[in-house]
């Protein structure tokens, strides 16, 4: 028997007593319209708790306010372009703030005629909120800035508080002039009616020039990340300039590799990333980028690269997502987490080329999760792939193109192939651990601490001499890759670490944690400062690298100096120069007033540069006041506001004056990039004299104050240095050895005189 409803019609389904369609409910609202817009808790008083801390208590009403139309229907437009580059942080890296680059946010209100168009939302009252609905921020315990929601004054520069509204302004002024100062020239209409291999063979410069930038790029990122092969790369150079080279994904490595060499160059960076993006432009047009093979995902690997590297200055990590789900879905097309030996047809050469990309894939995958914040989507458990071998592929492939090219190139081959092998076990480590932090239900953190642990110990006992911390060394790059690998552990272990204190209360308990993060902070920040000082010819590649590590490691060593602060601002006591706190605060003050100064130096490469600038700026300068004298715990939230305030405005005012200097003595680099060109148009002409060496020399460190010496420095227990050194004498170099100490061993922080206070009631100031 079969059930019908043939005795049943559409009406029937319809009630009588209310005809029509069904309508809304309407409710009474029982939250403010400001805590409704912004998806927070209401304790629906009148003002409501929220907007009293905001500082917009006349702004607190349960209506909606007039002004407030309902969006009309309309057909959904074509995305435009301008949208994304009128963000004012990158997707990944920051809060959102909305502005064009004509009119910057906070600056000129939206009408009330456009309010209700799609990508804006209404402007209110005295514009407390102005946000673009395209862009939601996700900061994950991973980013870089996640301690700055801990920090009162840095939060509510980046909620857009009523009391930085006037920085806020100002910084959204200059940001808007580093994106016109940095800006891409649009794209040559005379290349859009040709070929891409033509287009690609066009863009090439002339040999002298070419050779001279893969061959750097060879002898610094490759050694890094192993996505080219030398001599084939060199292969490839002969056939291009003989004529015989057509195929245009081998044209477009030896653009991107020459790209990539260009980042390290102020005059010649913003030509790589023009180069870049016409490559990029052939990716999505042309079919012969579609096809799953190893040189499309070297390609794809090397454009993740100089998109990595560009979004250490602009705006612009959100534009990797995509690029991430291409790179993704060709590798897993060609089957590159699988063991070559399941593949019948693969020849030695190709089997080994497919480990190395593929472990260059997990590592680069790693890295922008771990920098964004978000959640690695990799499934290693089903990748049966091994690691790379050491062995020289030019033995599994001989080639006699370009030999002095090839004998320069592979140099330090062993060692370079034992870094990519502990890097790739690293990123194995790291990356289950990552996956757990981000999952629905996070395992036991001390027991994944522990465990993480135990594995970072063993692949340190089992690194090759020549890759352990401090080895001796004369090449710049063997000393990169050891710091590359020491920090990427301390960096992983404080991000785990600050799963403990995060998000809650001050309590004396916590000493052990704060102890222990102020540990793998510190050395971050001393191997960062280290290597800036050391290799200040790769100045500029270890700030592509290690920016967002070093960025954290200053943000977290000073959330923890305001948290010691704050747990201390009941005890009657008198700051003495052997105080463990008092230490921390001169090492660190020291340190970071080092790191700003650096940051300062390259704000003008772009927003971002910038935005870190403000932000560490105001750190050193917020926790100086909280040791100096003018700091009173009286209304220590609303001093601590003020002194923010008054760091934001004076740090942006200089940067303001600064960038003019720049613009009235040098040319724009949009201007230098349009005259440094190499094809044949006349906006893109090359002047191969005006090529920069093949280090490039960076702005450098500041020289360090000179160390103290031993005799003066003795370590004399967990709390306490020799009286004879004092706070005017301490480098970070010279004390922080007398502060590593074992995790186990957490007594740093457990002396009487640290321990024998009461509760703190003090206002919260660092969370």
């Amino acid at each position: 028997m079969t059930l019908t409803f043939s005795h049943l019609s559409a009406d029937s389904f319809e009630s009588h007593l209310k005809a029509g369609r069904k309508r809304p409910r309407v409710r009474e609202a029982v939250s403010c319209w400001q805590c409704r817009t912004r998806k927070i808790k209401c304790n629906r008083e009148l003002p409501c708790q929220q907007c009293q801390s905001r500082g917009i208590p006349s702004e607190c009403t349960y209506t909606a306010p007039k002004d407030h139309q309902p969006a009309p229907t309309r057909t959904r437009a074509p995305r435009k372009r301008s949208v994304p580059d009128a963000v004012d942080v990158q997707a990944s890296d920051s809060t959102s703030v909305a502005g064009h680059l004509q009119t910057p946010p906070d600056s000129s209100p939206e009408p009330a005629s456009t309010a209700g168009k799609r990508g804006s939302i209404t402007s209110r009252g005295n514009n407390a909120f102005q946000g673009s609905a395209f862009k939601t921020r996700m900061i994950g315990l991973s980013h870089w800035m996640a301690p700055c929601s801990e920090m009162v004054a840095i939060k509510a520069l980046l909620d857009r508080s009523v009391e930085f509204r006037a920085s806020r302004q100002a910084l959204a002024e200059l940001k808007a002039l580093l994106r016109a100062r940095n800006a891409l020239p649009p794209p040559n209409p005379a290349l859009a009616h040709i070929s891409d291999a033509d287009k690609l063979r066009l863009l090439i410069p002339d040999r002298h020039a070419c050779e001279k930038w893969v061959a750097k790029y060879c002898k610094t990122y490759n050694r890094v990340y192993s996505i080219l092969d030398p001599a084939a790369v060199a292969g490839d150079l002969d056939a291009l300039y003989s004529g015989s080279l057509s195929n245009p994904v081998h044209i477009a490595k030896l653009l991107l590799a020459a790209a990539i060499a260009m980042q390290d160059t102020e005059t010649e960076r913003l030509y790589g990333r023009r180069l870049a993006r016409y490559v990029e432009d052939c990716i999505h047009s042309s079919s012969r980028f579609q096809k799953p093979c190893i040189g499309v995902v070297q390609v794809l690997l090397l454009l993740i690269i100089v998109k990595v590297i560009s979004a250490s200055d602009t705006d612009k990590m959100y534009e990797l997502l995509a690029l991430q789900g291409l790179t993704s879905q060709i590798v897993s097309s060609m089957g590159l987490h699988r063991d070559p030996a399941l593949f019948a047809e693969v020849t030695p050469y190709n089997a080994e080329m497919r480990k190395r990309l593929w472990a260059c894939f997990v590592r680069l995958s790693l890295y922008y999760c771990i920098r964004s914040g978000t959640q690695l989507n990799i499934r290693l458990d089903e990748s049966d792939c091994p690691p790379p071998t050491i062995i020289d592929l030019h033995a599994l492939e001989p080639s006699t193109a370009n030999t002095a090219f090839r004998s320069e190139s592979e140099t330090h081959t062993e060692l370079d192939m034992a870094f990519g092998i502990v890097a790739a076990r690293l990123a194995r480590i790291i990356a289950p651990v990552h996956q757990s932090l981000y999952s629905p239900n996070p395992p036991d953190l001390g027991e994944l601490q522990r465990e993480l642990q135990a594995s970072f110990s063993t692949l340190l006992a089992e690194l090759p001499p020549a890759l352990r911390q401090g080895a001796k060394t004369s090449d710049p790059i063997e000393e990169l890759q050891q710091y590359l690998l020491s920090v990427s552990m301390h960096s992983f272990m404080s991000i785990i670490a600050l799963h403990y204190t995060l998000g809650t209360g001050a309590d004396h308990s916590q000493r052990n944690q704060l102890a222990e993060l102020w540990d793998y902070a510190s050395s971050v920040l001393h191997q960062f400062q280290t290597l800036c000082q050391n290799t200040e010819e790769l100045l500029n590649i270890t700030f592509h690298l290690l920016w967002a590590d070093a960025g954290r490691a200053a943000i977290t060593a000073c959330w923890v100096i305001g948290r010691l602060r704050q747990l201390d601002d009941n005890r009657i006591m008198s700051f003495h120069p052997q105080h463990t706190i008092f230490v921390y605060h001169q090492l660190l003050t020291k340190s970071l007033s080092c790191l700003s100064q650096t940051w300062q130096s390259r704000y003008h490469l772009g927003p971002v540069a910038a935005k870190v600038s403000v932000i560490i700026g105001m750190t050193v300068g917020l926790v100086e006041y909280l040791y100096s004298e003018q700091y009173s715990s009286g209304n220590a939230q609303q001093a601590v506001m003020d002194q923010g305030v008054t760091t934001a405005e004076r740090l942006i005012a200089d940067m303001r004056l600064g960038l003019h200097q720049r613009q009235s003595s040098v040319p724009t680099h949009t201007d230098m990039a349009t005259q440094s060109s190499s094809l044949p148009f006349p906006a893109l002409t090359l002047d191969t004299s005006t090529l920069p060496p093949w280090h490039a020399e960076g702005p450098g460190m500041p020289n360090p104050s000179a160390p103290s010496s031993s005799d003066s420095a003795t370590f004399l227990g967990h709390d306490f240095l020799s009286f004879g050194c004092y706070p005017g004498d301490m480098t970070l170099s010279s004390l922080l050895p007398n502060f590593r100490f074992p995790v186990e061993d957490r007594l740093m922080l457990q002396d009487p005189t640290l321990t024998s206070y009461g509760d703190a009631s003090m206002e919260s100031l660092w969370g």
